[in-house]
């Protein structure tokens, strides 16, 4: 939940102000207060027009040691209330809460905190202890200064039962015009269930939307109400868990015109998510075990796109300066997936390349025009089974779609692979010089005859390399590499072989 400190259970509904619990002591609050208050004193010293005034510089020790002498006096207490207000707003609100106990006069200050953040993790699942929980939550915002509040983060077990309280807490946001809003409704058990909460639109006006600009739900059930006119100043959304139609999910979409960072996890359309409108402003994209069809973003300051699920066609013909790629399958066949890659994000810089369940075919890439022509960086994580184990040499065909990468990373995780002596040689591959390419890396080396063949091949056609690492985890194994490299029948007069 962000930097914010949780509060579960700092206040007690049944008292006027919040509960205190001796756990750290006030000494260890203090402290924190000086720590951090000292900073923003020094800072307002300067500044401030009711603090003391900075002079002309002396050279008579005396003068300083008044000076110093005045400063080590001040304390907090002595500080208007809004110079207090503003130290105590850079505190987390759990300790901001503890200060109440310090002194009478600072009972209410904790109400001027603009960060408010509830994490029902901290207590048991009993229901008594969940209306608590709600209690607290409750009495907090009851008795927060609602144009002091900038984000309201919740995060707690969703039970249809618990609807009203919620609608009472986006009321509450909607009503302080909130920038920040997150609601992780998400329970133990929301993979089996169906009872999402229904998110209020009806308690948004035009002047609530317009002022949020970062929104996170999950375990919710989106449903617009017709012609909604979306968020317009939102810059970041997190959906997980939420139900909604593929129309008003594109819809919602399009209409956020300066969003610059989408995240959407396990909202399962069951269809095309197609957002044709320009996002300009999309920069950061994330789409985590989803169940679409296809994908299709016009984002043309894309940054940075991460994928987790199945194969599908992703279309982000529109990004050209796409600079971190993060793909991860559940399962594929290694040169569909790669040329599905061609197709769909040839702009990138950097890629990290993840399949579950891999299979590999005996044969290189089919005869694509294709290049990832931008790329430098290729971490590649592959899980080989033992049936390919004569095929891991063909891996190489990702390589020669590259021609200007730098640094490669192949992590083999191939247990049952060790030793293996299956599958073509180098000399049956045609000649590729990969002359760009100065650092490469290899994890889970087994011995096996396709990891052999692939990091020679690599060496022999790589005359710019300058650091060849293979990761073992025997000594036989680490020995067994260090022969086998040394077979290398030419490589770059600077290259520096590690064998770890």
């Amino acid at each position: 939940m962000g930097t914010c400190t949780h509060l579960a259970a700092a206040f007690d509904s049944n008292t006027q102000g919040p509960e205190y619990t001796s756990s750290g002591g006030p000494s260890r609050t203090l402290r924190y207060i000086k720590e951090r208050g000292s900073q923003l004193l020094d800072q307002n010293f300067v500044m401030g027009n009711y603090l003391m005034r900075k002079g002309v510089a002396s050279n008579n020790s005396q003068d300083e040691t008044i000076c110093n002498r005045r400063k080590a006096n001040i304390k907090f207490e002595d500080l208007p209330e809004d110079v207090q207000c503003t130290i105590l707003s850079k505190l987390p609100l759990k300790e901001v809460v503890r200060t109440s106990v310090l002194s009478s006069e600072w009972r209410y200050l904790w109400v001027n905190c603009p960060n408010l953040c509830f994490d029902s993790a901290e207590i048991s699942g009993h229901k008594r202890c969940m209306k608590k929980f709600i209690d607290n939550v409750n009495v907090v915002l009851h008795k927060c200064h609602g144009d002091v509040v900038e984000a309201l983060k919740v995060k707690f077990g969703f039970h249809t039962t618990l609807a009203d309280h919620v609608n009472s807490w986006i009321s509450f946001a909607a009503s302080s015009r909130l920038k920040v809003v997150a609601f992780d409704l998400e329970p133990i058990d929301g993979w089996f269930r169906d009872d999402r909460y229904i998110f209020p639109f009806e308690l948004l006006n035009n002047e609530s939307i317009s002022c949020l600009q970062s929104i996170q739900l999950s375990f919710v059930s989106l449903k617009p109400p017709f012609q909604f006119g979306g968020f317009p100043n939102l810059r970041k959304l997190d959906l997980s868990m939420v139900h909604v139609t593929r129309k008003d999910l594109e819809d919602t979409l399009s209409s956020c015109c300066n969003i610059e960072w989408l995240s959407l996890d396990r909202c399962h359309l069951r269809d095309e998510l197609k957002v044709d409108t320009p996002l300009f402003h999309l920069h950061h994209l994330r789409i985590l075990r989803c169940e679409f069809t296809k994908i299709q973003f016009h984002a043309v300051n894309l940054d940075t796109f991460v994928y987790i699920g199945d194969l599908r066609p992703i279309v982000l013909n529109h990004s050209r300066k796409l600079n971190d790629v993060s793909i991860s399958l559940c399962k594929a066949i290694f040169q569909h997936a790669v040329a599905a890659l061609l197709n769909s994000l040839p702009s990138m810089k950097h890629l990290t390349f993840h399949v579950l369940f891999l299979r590999i075919e005996m044969q290189e890439l089919s005869n694509n025009p294709n290049k990832f022509s931008h790329l430098r960086n290729l971490q590649l994580f592959m899980n080989i089974h033992l049936k390919d184990a004569d095929k891991i040499l063909f891996l190489v065909s990702f390589l020669r779609a590259t021609p200007l990468i730098e640094t490669l990373e192949v992590d083999f995780n191939s247990a049952g692979l060790g030793f293996v002596d299956v599958g073509p040689t180098r000399q049956n591959l045609e000649r590729y010089e990969y002359s760009h390419l100065k650092s490469a890396c290899i994890t889970g080396y087994v011995g096996a005859r396709g990891q052999v063949e692939f990091i020679l091949h690599v060496v022999e056609n790589a005359p710019a390399l300058d650091v060849l690492t293979v990761y073992t985890t025997t000594r036989e194994l680490h020995e067994h590499a260090a022969a086998q490299v040394a077979k290398c029948q030419k490589h770059s007069p600077t290259l520096k072989i590690c064998i770890v």
